[in-house]
């Protein structure tokens, strides 16, 4: 059974049901239950690109659509193509300071020119963040977690390797008024490091309101690999979706750049866009990507 429709037409109900549910509420923003956060952490406008990766530190009971369309390059050993991802997030806050988010699922069509086209499940991920600092009077949002990837996905699309994952991380947020910063940090364990490489990866982010409700953004994401694989013998990886398990990365860092855009359709509303391509000669497996989301705070 393709999956793709049913994922799509999921996001797209959800989507259409936020906005129509939502489109008769005024512009002036309402005070903030602690299920979708505190009324200054509401100013920082989330992450848009790699979506699986860059953890927002903002605690708040979320979903967020995505579709991403990644080419691949030619010069790589699927002689390029292209894959899509198709996938729903969701985030829940047990207080205003801890929440329960699920990052990582969803559907992969791979379509690479050198070989057979495959289709298949993403693995699942989750965990928990907790926000140690909230300081409104200086705008600043500290917020640590964890999240534990499965090997629940298919093997056809480069999922579904070793025993899973354990990946810690921290998020900073920073309200600067019209402009906003976030960043952040994480290390990628895996379980059996015979089947995936380890790495850590890196995240900035900043926009600004240009107009209300309209905050154009840059964004930079880097991933650094701290040591080799066995599974596969090359000299590239996956990148943020996808873990090969190769025999000859370490000390190799992929950085990419993203231009796009946040745009506040109506209050708890939110449509995301960025293109995204390398910034090093290193390519690995993106040479450009499109990212869109549609993310619903609840």
């Amino acid at each position: 059974m393709n999956k793709r429709p049913v994922i799509a037409s999921l996001a797209l109900l959800l989507v259409v049901s936020c906005a129509s549910s939502r489109s008769s509420l005024s512009n002036t923003a309402p005070a903030r239950s602690a299920s979708t956060g505190s009324a200054w952490t509401s100013r920082l406008i989330d992450p848009v690109s790699a979506p699986t990766a860059f953890e927002s530190p903002i605690i708040n009971t979320s979903l967020n659509a995505l579709i991403i369309h990644q080419k691949l390059p030619s010069s790589s050993i699927f002689a390029g193509g292209d894959l899509q991802v198709y996938a729903l997030q969701a985030r829940y806050a047990i207080t205003d300071r801890l929440a329960f988010i699920a990052t990582k699922d969803g559907y992969i069509d791979f379509n690479p020119d050198a070989t057979m086209d495959d289709e298949g499940t993403a693995d699942i991920a989750a965990g928990f963040k907790y926000a140690v600092i909230d300081d409104p009077e200086a705008g600043l949002l500290v917020t640590p977690g964890f999240v534990f990837e499965t090997k629940s996905g298919d093997k056809e699309v480069f999922q579904g390797n070793g025993d899973g994952l354990i990946r810690p991380f921290v998020s900073t947020g920073w309200d600067g008024g019209d402009l906003n910063f976030i960043g952040s940090f994480a290390y990628n364990h895996p379980l059996d490091d015979d089947a995936e490489s380890s790495s850590y990866d890196y995240h900035l982010h900043l926009d600004y309101e240009l107009a209300p409700s309209f905050f154009p953004l840059v964004e930079i994401n880097g991933i650094t690999y701290t040591s080799d694989g066995s599974a596969l013998a090359a000299n590239f990886e996956g990148g943020d979706l996808i873990n090969l398990g190769s025999t000859n990365v370490a000390g190799n860092s992929l950085i990419t750049g993203a231009v796009g855009s946040r745009y506040k359709v109506c209050e708890g509303f939110f449509l995301g866009f960025t293109y995204e391509w390398p910034l090093t000669s290193r390519e690995d497996l993106i040479d450009s990507r499109f990212t869109f989301d549609a993310l619903i705070l609840l």
